[in-house]
């Protein structure tokens, strides 16, 4: 798990530090550097394999442009010529660090320099104790895996249902594939899908369905959608009771994917979502998020999460450490900042506590456009 994140002159970032924790959602207004931030460990994430040619950086998530617009410029600084994005971390009882720079020289060529510090392993109580070469190469190797498999996941309707596919990947960062990833659960993961899903107010309790066989394609338009995924709604009559994926109502989809993506084990370790309340009902948002912390703790995830709606916080418990809450905005001088909310301001009205989602409407955690 990332522990630590400092970024240098990446977009509106000019110097940075976060402390991460396991689930991070990160709220603020419009083009206060949000994506930015998902974005610049996206870039290091690309830089780890020496991937940074435009369709590398695409396939990320990262708004491609060209590299000399990827350094910031702010005014009456001196323009620096590289980027900085350092990380440290740990899986299990082994510790982590490692810095990326990544130089622009031209519009064609980048140029990424990673310096590495020693990995050393520390638990209950014991620090330093001996490793086997082929152990520690062992653990390299998980490390690089960790931040290579990073993503940043913002999904669309249409690749959900099965059209537009831009991605082979399974699954696709804008939503493809979802029925493949499906396909490949074990018993145990469908166990937790089905019990994670109960608030999808219509949905069968056997009501995911992935057709391997065939069976139901003619329950779908022809020459339409390609997905082997239905639904069965406990509504319906049985003998109709049962739809594909293109008539499901999205909202459903993009909770299944989330799920899914918390629950697997081919999954990412580590990734981001942007914009997670997209066709989201705001009091679906709030149990998503609470179920999704919770999964993230069963199946060791982490994620960057970014938010738009006030009721994605009322899902987060500030007490538990592992689920963090940050404020980004941009100072004066235009640069990103980054404040932890740790604790709820005891703020009341009429005698009530004000719930997270209404301190951020009343701007008591800041975040909130101040410019009209």
């Amino acid at each position: 798990m990332l522990t630590n994140l400092h970024i240098e002159n990446f977009k509106s970032i000019h110097n940075l530090e976060i402390e991460l924790g396991k689930v991070n959602v990160f709220i603020g207004e419009n083009g206060c550097g949000k994506s930015n931030i998902l974005e610049a460990v996206a870039l290091a994430s690309a830089a780890q394999e020496n991937r940074l040619k435009n369709d590398d950086l695409a396939a990320k998530g990262i708004r491609v442009t060209r590299p000399d617009m990827m350094i910031n410029s702010f005014l009456d600084m001196e323009r620096k010529e590289d980027i900085v994005i350092e990380y440290r971390g740990f899986l299990k009882m082994n510790t982590f660090s490692k810095q990326c720079r990544i130089t622009t020289d031209d519009f064609l060529n980048i140029l990424a320099i990673w310096n590495n510090s020693p990995i050393t392993s520390t638990g209950h109580g014991i620090s330093n104790f001996p490793i086997s070469s082929q152990d520690m190469e062992a653990i390299k190797a998980k490390h690089i895996s960790y931040i290579s498999q990073y993503i940043i996941y913002e999904l669309q309707t249409n690749p959900l249902r099965g059209f537009n596919k831009q991605s082979y990947e399974i699954p696709g960062r804008n939503g493809e594939n979802l029925d493949f990833l499906l396909e490949s659960f074990s018993e145990e993961e469908w166990e937790q899908i089905i019990q994670h899903s109960k608030f999808i107010s219509w949905l069968d309790d056997n009501g995911i369905i992935v057709d391997k066989d065939g069976e139901l394609a003619g329950k779908r338009l022809k020459l339409r959608s390609d997905s082997k995924l239905y639904f069965r709604d406990k509504f319906m009559q049985k003998k109709n009771n049962v739809f594909s994926v293109e008539n499901a109502n999205e909202g459903a989809l993009h909770i299944l994917f989330y799920l899914a993506l918390f629950i697997s084990k081919k999954t990412p370790s580590f990734f981001a979502i942007d914009n997670i309340e997209n066709a989201l009902n705001p009091y679906l948002c709030r149990h998503l998020m609470k179920n999704i912390a919770a999964l993230a703790n069963k199946n060791e995830k982490q994620a960057l999460i970014t938010t738009h709606n006030p009721a994605i916080l009322d899902g987060l418990n500030l007490h538990d450490d592992n689920q963090r809450l940050f404020v980004v905005s941009r100072n004066k001088k235009g640069h990103t900042t980054v404040k932890r909310i740790q604790l709820k301001p005891a703020v009341e009205v009429g005698g009530k506590k004000l719930k997270l989602s209404e301190l951020w409407m009343r701007n008591h955690l800041g975040g909130i456009p101040q410019n009209f």
